[in-house]
């Protein structure tokens, strides 16, 4: 069709040219030449050799409409066929890549010996007859690592057929009729489900458990080397409405505030310390990882902290009533903590009706006869004593015909004879 365009002016539909060239085979009978595969069974990798790696991408339906794209990358032993799956909405990047690395390992608990992935832009430069170039990110980690690499031919995605049936898996069975609400949410999810369905069924080929058959591979897994916590990629987390964020299926809390004021921020992880920062580096707070799954882990000062403004409320009604009712505000304010505003805005209504000076003998009554609460001193005033009366201002009579009387007008000669003029 491009040699139609380039060599004739006549515009001419693609639709049109198969037309004509299936017309030229059947009359011809020139029949399409299938270039058939042929397939070689692969005996069955030793544990501990081989890990596989792919990524994907789909749509998923959002609950209040529309749809969103959500990628995600796939880790699967060749052995065991253990999986691991982590998503995030934003294209991969090298970094992102490196970090899923990362954890995969530590999701593992070791390093297979050889990793198989595609010619992907994350991961490689170019082929270079053999010669790979990868890019400096993920060099830095085969470095680290020290992991063999076996990479597929370009287009050839059925010479690492075990990770693309893992993909495959990953949308036809976890992402299928499943709503999107964020990525942490996401990532718990198919956390479970990889621990109640991918890795827990009878693998067809194999006929074994996966969980089961990694318990003999994880003997066989390099073990993890120290990687400096400051050197790797740190992870973009979204703060939520309640101020806390998603990490390895907990939330962990951050300041009040913070989901106003930042939106977006970044974690990373060391010696058992999740250390949450602003998207620019800045400190935010930190926290123990907790080995749970499924809790808040909050401190006490990300708490909302209402205990400055119930004192001042305090301390003006106190100052109110002449300093005379320390005691029983106190007890008042141990007794009923819950609600010890609504009790003391209360106590300073009544003031304003009644006057301080009968408050404090209705608050000395309950005092006396332990009536710790605010309703107690109302109904002593209500029973006993009267409300202050307001003074109404009376409004001033004006009569009417006030609003009536003319004034003389004068005429203009009057005004300009007194200014000089004619």
């Amino acid at each position: 069709c491009d040699w139609l365009k380039e060599h004739y002016s006549e515009y001419i539909s693609e639709r049109t040219v198969s037309r004509f060239v299936k017309d030229i085979r059947n009359e011809y009978q020139i029949k399409k030449v299938k270039s058939q595969r042929d397939y070689v069974a692969v005996p069955d990798l030793p544990p501990g050799l081989q890990l596989q790696v792919d990524f994907g991408e789909k749509l998923m339906p959002v609950i209040d409409g529309g749809n969103v794209r959500v990628r995600f990358v796939a880790f699967v032993l060749s052995c065991s066929r253990y999986k691991y799956v982590f998503f995030q909405q934003r294209p991969f990047t090298s970094p992102d890549l490196v970090r899923c690395f990362h954890d995969a390992f530590c999701f593992y608990g070791g390093m297979s010996h050889e990793v198989v992935l595609d010619q992907d832009h994350l991961m490689t430069v170019s082929e270079n007859y053999g010669d790979i170039i990868y890019t400096s990110e993920f060099e830095k980690l085969r470095q680290e690592c020290k992991f063999g690499i076996y990479l597929c031919r370009k287009a050839d995605p059925e010479s690492k057929g075990k990770i693309e049936n893992v993909v495959k898996y990953v949308k036809q069975n976890f992402l299928e009729s499943r709503y999107f609400f964020d990525e942490d949410v996401l990532n718990s999810c198919c956390m479970q489900w990889l621990s109640r369905t991918a890795n827990a069924k009878v693998h067809g080929t194999t006929k074994k458990i996966p969980a089961e058959a990694f318990a003999v591979e994880r003997e066989h897994l390099r073990p993890l080397i120290e990687i400096d916590a400051s050197a790797l990629p740190t992870i973009e987390r979204n703060v939520r409405p309640d101020n806390t964020i998603w990490y390895d299926s907990n939330r962990y809390s951050v300041p009040i505030g913070t989901y106003q004021n930042q939106g977006d921020v970044t974690i990373k992880t060391k010696d058992g310390i999740l250390s949450i920062m602003t998207i620019f580096g800045d400190h935010i707070c930190q926290h123990p990882i907790s080995q749970e799954r499924g809790v808040l882990i909050q401190k006490t000062d990300h708490k909302r902290d209402k205990s400055d403004k119930i004192s001042a409320i305090k301390d003006e009604l106190n100052a109110s009533l002449y300093f005379e009712a320390t005691r029983y505000l106190d007890k008042l304010h141990q007794e009923k903590a819950r609600y010890a505003r609504d009790q003391f805005q209360l106590l300073m209504s009544l003031c304003e009706s009644y006057g301080p000076k009968l408050v404090l003998k209705a608050i000395r009554f309950c005092e006396n006869n332990a009536l710790w609460g605010a309703t107690y001193v109302k109904d002593f005033l209500l029973a006993v004593e009267t409300p202050l009366v307001k003074p109404q201002l009376l409004p001033i009579p004006v009569s009417d015909r006030k609003y009536h009387v003319t004034t003389q007008k004068r005429d203009i000669s009057v005004y300009a004879k007194a200014g000089g003029g004619q």
